[in-house]
C-alpha cells in the first residue's frame, strides 16, 4: 500500500512539475519583442494618394466596421463615414479583444507613431513597440502605393481623443499568444511596389484577397484561433456581427460551384449591378452603403477572380437565422 502511495504521489509531482513548467513558459511568452525594420514609406500630402487612401479604407476595406465606435455603428450601417476612434470589442474565447483608435490624436490613437511604425504594424504584423499584433487584419499584402495611400490618409482625419483599453486574455488566450500568435504574419511573398488596375483578374485578386478582405467574413473560421477551416471564399453559416444581438448570418459561397456559388449564379452586369442595389436585407453585416461606392472596373475585377477560384460545393442556406441559446 505504501508503495502505491509513493508511486501517486511521484506521478502527481510530475504532473505538477509539468504543468507549472508549461505554465512558468506560457507567462515567460506574453511580452515577446521583435526589431523587425520599419520599412521606408512615409505619408504622403498630396490629394490624390490621400483620394485614393480614402477609397480603400471607407470603401473598398471599410475599416469603419471594425475601428467606428460602439455608438457609431448604426451611422456607419446607413454608409456615414464615422470616426475610426475604435472602442469595440471582439468577445471570443481567448479573450475580449479592444479595437484600437486609429484617428491621428497624439495621445490615444496613431498620431504617436511614425510612418513606419504604421507601415510596419500593417504589412509585418508588428506593433510600436515591437510585440506582435494578434492576425486578424489581412493587409499584409497591401502595395507599398496603397500602404502610402492609406496611412496619408489617415493621418488627414481629425483627430479623436478616445483611448481604448487593452485587450484581455483568458487563460486559454494566453497559451494561444504564448503559441499560435507569438510570431507576427507578414506577407505571403513581396508585395507588389504599385497596385493592379483595372477590370482583369489580377486587380480583382489583390482587391479581394489583400483590401476588401472578402475572404474574411466568406469562409468559416475556428472561433478560437481565427484561422479558416474550410476553402477561402466558400461561405460560412456561422458571422455574428459585432453588434451583437439575436441573429446569425451565412455570408454565402463566392466560389463559381454552379449550384451554390454566388459567382457562378451571375454575369459581370448582375454582379455590378447587385452591389448598386445595395442593402436588402435589413440588418446584414455586409457594408453595402460602402460597396455601392465601389468603381465599376475593380466590382468587376473582383467578379473576375473569384469565377478563377476552384468551385467549392458549399450551401450556406437561409442568410440570416435565429441565434440558439445554450
Amino acid at each position: 500500500m505504501k508503495l502505491i502511495m509513493r508511486i501517486v504521489l511521484g506521478l502527481v509531482a510530475v504532473v505538477a512539475l509539468v504543468v507549472g513548467g508549461f505554465a512558468a513558459w506560457v507567462a515567460s511568452r506574453q511580452n515577446i519583442r521583435y526589431d523587425t525594420p520599419l520599412p521606408a514609406l512615409a505619408a504622403s500630402t498630396d490629394s490624390a494618394v490621400i483620394a485614393r487612401g480614402q477609397y480603400l479604407v471607407r470603401d473598398v476595406a471599410p475599416c469603419g466596421a471594425c475601428h467606428g465606435s460602439p455608438e457609431t455603428m448604426a451611422a456607419f450601417a446607413a454608409g456615414e463615414d464615422v470616426p475610426l476612434s475604435g472602442g469595440q470589442v471582439f468577445s471570443i474565447p481567448p479573450g475580449n479583444f479592444h479595437v484600437p483608435n486609429i484617428t491621428p490624436d497624439p495621445e490615444t490613437g496613431i498620431g504617436r507613431f511614425s510612418d513606419g511604425q504604421l507601415a510596419r504594424a500593417l504589412r509585418d504584423g508588428v506593433r510600436h513597440d515591437g510585440s506582435p499584433l494578434l492576425p486578424f487584419m489581412e493587409t499584409q499584402n497591401l502595395s507599398d502605393e496603397d500602404l502610402v495611400a492609406v496611412i496619408s490618409y489617415l493621418r488627414s482625419q481629425a483627430p479623436v481623443k478616445n483611448a481604448v483599453p487593452d485587450h484581455e486574455f483568458t487563460p486559454l488566450g494566453k497559451v494561444i499568444k504564448a503559441t499560435m500568435f507569438a510570431t507576427p504574419v507578414g506577407p505571403t511573398g513581396t508585395p507588389p511596389a504599385v497596385s493592379p488596375r483595372g477590370a482583369n483578374v489580377e486587380n480583382g485578386k489583390y482587391l479581394a484577397h489583400s483590401v476588401a478582405l472578402c475572404q474574411s467574413c466568406h469562409t468559416t473560421r475556428d472561433k478560437k484561433t481565427g484561422k479558416f477551416t474550410n476553402a477561402e471564399f466558400s461561405g460560412t453559416t456561422e458571422f455574428e456581427p459585432l453588434s451583437g444581438g439575436t441573429q446569425v448570418w451565412s455570408p454565402p459561397n463566392l466560389t463559381p460551384d454552379p449550384a451554390t456559388g454566388m459567382s457562378a449564379r451571375m454575369n459581370e452586369d448582375e454582379w455590378v449591378a447587385r452591389f448598386r442595389a445595395g442593402r436588402i436585407l435589413p440588418g446584414s453585416p455586409m457594408p453595402w452603403p460602402n460597396y455601392t461606392r465601389l468603381d465599376d472596373a475593380d466590382l468587376r475585377a473582383i467578379h473576375m477572380f473569384l469565377r478563377t477560384l476552384p468551385p467549392v460545393v458549399h450551401d450556406t442556406g437561409e442568410r440570416v437565422r435565429t441565434k440558439t441559446k445554450g
